[in-house]
């Protein structure tokens, strides 16, 4: 019973060892990203303050879809890299 109990112990004991260091690496993806849509947001601040119409409309627009990525990446939902993608490409333009 006592060996039973040792070799469950030492199997779990493996698996979260072997899945910390995978788990560690998203969260550091995720924080690059985060900071990155994060200065991202604060660019659009200025597009905003400086623009009027329909380019202002647009800016607003993006700087809802940026907040709205933050978010999600901030409480480890997945995002759909295509999304992230469309957002990095709209902000170049």
């Amino acid at each position: 019973m006592n060996a039973r109990k040792l070799v469950l112990a030492l199997s779990a004991g493996s698996i979260l060892w072997m899945s910390a260091p995978v788990s560690a690496q998203p969260k550091t993806e995720n924080s690059e990203l985060v900071a990155r849509l994060e200065r991202m947001a604060s660019e659009n601040d200025w597009k905003l303050r400086t623009s009027t119409g329909a380019p202002h409309q647009k800016w607003l627009l993006h700087q809802m879809r940026v907040q709205k990525l933050i978010e999600q990446l901030k409480v480890g939902q997945s995002v759909d890299p295509k999304e992230i993608d469309r957002i990095i490409v709209e902000h170049s333009r």
